[in-house]
């Protein structure tokens, strides 16, 4: 069975994400996470489907969102998401202390 977790860093990022959406959208935010969390139980079952950003850190890949990105490292049962980003964003800055 394929399975996904989120980092307490992930858990961060979605909480700041949809915190700040729910101030004008709190419909909008709640889609957000439902269609997140659908996501990843797909990419789960699925874990090279994502794209490959081992540019900036080995083994780390991500899929897309809306306009966030979700990163996650593919493991033998599923995925550990490590981060939700803005596509938008200095994703090298979001890593450097990854390394």
């Amino acid at each position: 069975m394929s399975n996904y977790s989120f980092s307490d860093a992930a858990i961060q990022d979605l909480d700041e994400i949809c915190e700040y959406i729910a101030r004008r959208h709190p419909k909008a935010a709640s889609k957000l996470f439902d269609d997140i969390r659908q996501k990843c139980k797909l990419v789960a079952s699925f874990p090279n489907m994502g794209k490959s950003y081992g540019r900036l850190v080995p083994n780390l890949r991500g899929f897309v969102v809306d306009d966030y990105i979700i990163f996650y490292y593919p493991k033998e049962s599923g995925i550990s998401i490590t981060r939700v980003a803005n596509g938008y964003r200095d994703l090298e800055s979001l890593f450097v202390d990854s390394e």
